[in-house]
């Protein structure tokens, strides 16, 4: 009798301390891949997740020449054997021009953690921002990989923006 009820104690602690290293390995992995301070989307089916440093929106607030915002985000993917795909693009909410202006211009650097030829980056040098919503690249990663991405959005002069434009929106899209 004296037995059974040390056996039934041993099992109820081995199944508590299997339980809480369950939690606590579920615990470790979300806590290392969702980073503090950023804004998960997942796009195709939960194997892949971006994040931005803080929000995926750039909020022009009375520019003036020598104006430069930056964005910082990454696109993680998480399967373990299905190569993703994404295009980054801009959606502009609201213009800060009515015309393409060559003096209001955005980069976009990227690198892959990975030097696998199968990935593909994005990057653009020096363009012209947008009027209109517009697809800015596609990429391509693959499994167990992370790309980072710097957008640099930046007005060296002003030939067409009035003073009477301001507040423009710009929101950056990831999509699969």
């Amino acid at each position: 009798m004296k037995n059974k009820k040390i056996n039934t104690i041993i099992y109820i602690v081995a199944f508590v301390f299997v339980f809480v290293m369950f939690i606590a390995t579920f615990y470790a992995y979300y806590k290392k891949n969702i980073k503090k301070d950023s804004t998960p989307k997942e796009i195709n089916n939960f194997n892949m997740l971006v994040m931005f440093d803080s929000s995926n929106v750039i909020d022009f607030k009375n520019p003036k020449k020598g104006y430069k915002s930056t964005k910082s985000f990454t696109v993680e993917n998480f399967s373990k054997d299905t190569i993703g795909k994404y295009s980054i693009s801009f959606d502009i909410v609201t213009p800060l021009t009515n015309m393409v202006d060559e003096g209001f211009v955005y980069n976009l650097e990227g690198e892959s953690e990975s030097k696998d030829i199968t990935n593909k980056v994005i990057s653009v040098q020096s363009t012209p921002v947008p009027v209109l919503s517009k697809n800015i690249g596609n990429g391509v990663i693959t499994p167990k990989n992370t790309h980072s991405y710097k957008l640099t959005i930046s007005l060296n002069n002003n030939k067409y923006i009035k003073n009477s434009m301001f507040n423009a929106l710009v929101k950056v899209k990831i999509e699969n």
